[in-house]
């Protein structure tokens, strides 16, 4: 469900300098495999081209993290657009942000508390996340 369905969902997507970092990459492993194609070798360049470019492509629309703000979930995603790990209230764990470390954290139900990565992400989009998410004062 998108935040256009669901009101209570809030989206982070990537930051654009990691995009474009993404697309110039892949394109120049797709021009490193053209000169090994025409050199006659085939190497990884030939699949890393289009892979990064991809997700260069594909991560300037799609988001990084969802957060349901109704059931307290976290979503990860990669830049191909599928979801790599959820966190939060359905596992069990509670998402907060935690001011005095400047960290988005998840306690654990064992009492562990562990740092969620929000690494390359839109920052403007990055802080109205953390508007929405329980403060933690140690």
């Amino acid at each position: 469900m998108t935040a256009q369905q669901n009101p209570n969902v809030v989206t982070v997507k990537i930051g654009t300098g990691l995009s474009v970092l993404y697309i110039v990459l892949g394109a120049l492993f797709l021009l490193l495999a053209i000169v090994q194609l025409l050199t006659g070798d085939v190497n990884i360049p030939i699949v890393l081209g289009p892979l990064f470019l991809a997700m260069g492509l594909l991560s300037l629309s799609r988001p990084y993290c969802t957060y349901d703000t109704a059931s307290g979930a976290l979503g990860l995603y990669s830049p191909l657009g599928f979801q790599v790990r959820s966190y939060g209230a359905p596992k069990g764990e509670r998402i907060y942000f935690d001011p005095a470390q400047g960290k988005i954290m998840r306690a654990l139900p064992g009492g562990q508390q562990k740092k969620v990565s929000v690494f390359g992400v839109n920052k403007s989009e990055l802080a109205r996340l953390v508007s929405v998410l329980p403060q933690h004062q140690a």
